[in-house]
């Protein structure tokens, strides 16, 4: 049985790879002297809120670094390291330990990061982690904040295959009517988080944001911060064709993937004449108006959706 400090010693001191800022996790700070454009984010993940309960321990700790590192994608950083608190349930399985430090290793490698340092409880909830990850070389003006009027909105990957999976983790849908469900699952599991493209578009991008709340929440955020309104064509949307099969089948709803979290795909608005540098799984999706609402539109311009009414995931 591991007591705090032997967890520690044996388990996520390897995790730092040797790297000097760590300090071996043998005291309360790491250390670093020279870090250029230092990109910060912190990400909370609960069992039971953000996974369903039950979720192997190890998922959970690989999930709750991924989703983390998709903010610091939204300034295209390049991810140096992570700190991270864990909270464990106090009724805990003796093999807990290894999980999480098998979870947390399979994304440190995958993305060349290190562990920094941390803090662990045990307590009364649910398994719990709080991951605060570092990136460096990343690019002051962007955000959600420089959209313009006229810019157009681009998105990165499809929407709603996230949804897709948890809902039959949640066994709200069945097996049977997805084909390769393992595949919209694992989307929900294992997020992607897109750094090298963030790298790619920091350079000609106005504005980014993440979709962790859902297409129409994150939109608005950018709409709200560079003072504009948007306007998307639904026939532009990406969705895999197991997602219209859903909806054709009355399964799910369009609003359903609009407004599902998750996804963790980039939304970002650019300059028109920049609309050669996007990328072959980008795909422009609608445009910037001086307006004061999101609005979702057909091919005739006529108004489907408005984002009155709409939300996406809501933390409080």
């Amino acid at each position: 049985m591991y007591e705090e400090f032997s967890f520690i010693e044996k388990k996520l001191q390897p995790l730092t790879f040797g790297n000097t800022a760590a300090r071996s996790l043998k005291d309360d700070c790491s250390f670093f002297s020279k870090v250029n454009d230092l990109v910060i984010s912190v990400d909370n993940s609960i069992e039971g809120i953000h996974v369903p309960l039950g979720t192997d321990s190890r998922i959970q700790a690989r999930r709750a670094v991924l989703r983390a590192l998709s903010d610091i994608a939204t300034f295209g950083a390049s991810p140096l390291c992570i700190l991270s608190s864990i909270s464990i349930p106090n009724n805990f399985k003796k093999n807990i330990f290894d999980k999480i430090a098998s979870g947390f290793k399979d994304a440190l490698i995958e993305y060349e990061m290190f562990l920094a340092g941390g803090d662990i409880t045990i307590y009364e909830g649910p398994l719990s982690f709080s991951i605060t990850v570092l990136g460096r070389n990343g690019v002051e003006n962007l955000g959600r904040t420089g959209a313009k009027n006229g810019d157009l909105i681009v998105l990165s990957g499809d929407i709603g295959s996230s949804f897709i999976g948890l809902k039959l983790l949640q066994n709200k849908i069945s097996q049977e009517k997805v084909d390769n469900y393992t595949f919209f699952i694992n989307k929900f599991l294992v997020p992607f988080p897109r750094i090298e493209l963030g790298k790619i578009i920091s350079s000609f991008s106005t504005s980014i944001i993440d979709i962790s709340d859902g297409l129409i929440s994150d939109l608005n955020h950018i709409c709200s911060q560079s003072n504009l309104g948007a306007r998307i064509n639904i026939n532009n949307i990406p969705v895999s064709k197991v997602a219209k099969n859903l909806m054709n089948s009355k399964i799910i709803s369009f609003s359903d993937l609009i407004t599902a979290g998750d996804d963790y795909e980039l939304l970002y608005t650019i300059n028109p004449k920049d609309s050669e540098n996007i990328d072959e799984d980008s795909i422009i999706i609608g445009e910037m108006f001086k307006d004061s609402e999101c609005k979702v539109v057909d091919e005739n311009n006529k108004i489907i959706i408005s984002d009155k009414g709409l939300t996406g995931y809501r933390h409080f």
